[in-house]
């Protein structure tokens, strides 16, 4: 193996055959980035783990096969699409970090997941657990999400594209076969013997090589969620044309009867029967309306919630919660609650659309909130998800406190957002000056992405004019305003998305007349 001190050019030189003729790079330094190991092959890439020594961390870089490389236009498209993925800031995706090329060597950089995909932790530990399962689904579902909202199309989920932490973190992985909506039309790959997708996941409408959509994704989705509850896909074959065959023809076996034992939950079991149809207009039309069917499917789930129509999504969490910490003191008090289970559920949270609609605290769960000591959990996304179910100042400044954001990307996202949300609720409460004082270091922060530190200009500018400071409201007009065009020039899925979660006041003085 080089040492880390070689120069780019002894990679050449330390390159060496695999076992099946193909070119290992293990060794190489490629510019900032010390290849350690092999990780695994694709159809398209091999995939190391690196060491980026500027910055003394551990990344994933993809690097396009050499055969691939020597394709100016499918280089192109490998860029292009890269860099419409690295646009996705998300918990649940697997962040792009940088798109390079060293010599002949064309590669993505990005983040590394230290844990196993579905398919290893399929083979190795059996069916998933109806708590794992709901975990997943819900993960992916943020994920693809997010990816709808920037217009990105995933095209290829299966078990191998979805990674588990070991911190139990869902990860969607892989976007190198994302499509983006309303660019180029991408040329058919069979040409350079290639497939757009896994048969034994791909939808009705992708085996037929119509066009796709988030709901295809959705389809595929399905597909990996049967598979992961029963040990087998709802279709299986011995060659792919048989395989999209059943695809377009044959109704999946009833998942509740496939799997063994009966522990599947009645919501659970329809919701991907609903993923399968095969008319994409049966199935749910967005993420978004599949997050809805979860968060339904999850309140329904608990008996003694089952009376009260009004009952939210909080309360379901929070009865699931004390369940489980009582089971688990009862072994050995290890600290760990529901709320892990429904880990992913936190993204749809985070990204404002549930916590917006989420119905307001009643007296009781004030009340009950002002009686628990916020309790420090194991990840950030835990910590916030605990944060939203009890909606107090002392849970959300706990996000950051507990959970450092220079420690990780991921700890950095959910201190970010729950800044918003404690802004937001001093907002509620007419505490404008503790609005104010909460948003001091953000809005002028140049690390924050400009999304969130334009909503975070929106609400203190909010607070600044309830308070009457009218000289500081001029001066952060003019700096959102600024801000504003600028994402408009450059973001319009991001501007849409400042539109519906920003202050609607602030909003409508903003917009161009």
């Amino acid at each position: 193996m080089n040492s880390p001190d070689n120069q780019p050019g002894d990679a050449a030189r330390s390159v060496r055959e695999g076992g099946s003729g193909a070119v290992d790079l293990t060794g190489c330094l490629m510019g900032d980035y010390q290849l350690l190991r092999r990780l695994g092959r694709g159809g398209m890439a091999d995939v190391y783990v690196a060491q980026q020594k500027s910055l003394g961390r551990q990344v994933a870089i993809k690097v396009l096969r050499s055969d691939l490389a020597n394709d100016a236009n499918y280089v192109e498209r490998f860029r292009r699409e890269a860099r419409a993925v690295a646009k996705l800031s998300h918990a649940n995706i697997v962040q792009v970090y940088e798109i390079g090329q060293h010599q002949s060597h064309y590669f993505i950089v990005q983040e590394f997941v230290d844990g196993l995909n579905l398919r290893e932790k399929l083979e190795r530990q059996g069916t998933l657990s109806v708590p794992e399962a709901v975990k997943v689904l819900a993960g992916v579902t943020d994920a693809l999400d997010a990816a709808h909202e920037a217009g990105v199309t995933h095209r290829d989920i299966k078990p191998e594209n979805i990674m588990l932490s070991r911190r139990d973190e869902v990860k969607v992985a892989d976007f190198g076969l994302a499509r983006v909506l309303g660019g180029e039309p991408l040329k058919d790959l069979t040409q350079v013997g290639l497939t757009m997708g896994t048969p034994r996941y791909m939808s009705p409408e992708q085996v037929q090589g119509k066009p796709v959509d988030t709901r295809s994704d959705l389809y595929s989705l399905g597909v990996t969620m049967f598979h992961l509850l029963c040990g087998r896909p709802p279709f299986e074959a011995d060659d792919p044309l048989a395989m999209a065959v059943k695809h377009l023809h044959e109704r999946p076996p009833d998942l509740a009867q496939a799997r063994s034992g009966n522990d599947l939950p009645a919501w659970l079991v329809t919701t991907i029967h609903r993923l399968l149809e095969k008319d994409p207009a049966h199935r749910p039309q967005t993420p978004h309306e599949l997050a809805d069917e979860i968060r339904s499917g999850i309140t329904q789930q608990s008996p003694s919630l089952a009376g009260s129509a009004a009952t939210s999504l909080s309360a379901a969490m929070r009865l699931q919660s004390v369940m489980e910490r009582q089971k688990m003191r009862g072994k050995h008090r290890r600290i760990k609650t529901a709320a892990l289970w429904l880990l992913p559920l936190v993204g749809l949270l985070a990204g404002g659309a549930w916590a917006a609609r989420r119905p307001a605290a009643t007296v009781d769960t004030l009340l009950a909130a002002d009686g628990v000591e916020v309790e420090r959990l194991p990840t950030a996304a835990a910590q916030y998800l605990e944060a939203a179910r009890l909606d107090r100042p002392q849970a959300w400044r706990a996000v950051w406190t507990f959970h450092p954001p220079e420690h990780s990307e991921t700890n950095a996202d959910y201190a970010v957002k729950a800044k918003l949300q404690l802004a937001r609720l001093y907002g509620r409460r007419d505490q404008h000056l503790s609005a104010i004082d909460s948003l001091g270091d953000f809005v002028d922060d140049g690390e924050v992405p400009l999304l969130y530190r334009m909503l975070g200009q929106a609400l203190m500018l909010e607070s600044y004019e309830h308070s009457g400071q009218t000289k500081a409201a001029g001066r952060l007009r003019t700096e959102l305003q600024k801000n504003y065009q600028q994402l408009s020039d450059t973001n319009p899925t991001h501007l849409e998305l400042f539109h519906r979660k920003a202050p609607h006041l602030i909003v409508q003085r903003l917009r161009p007349s």
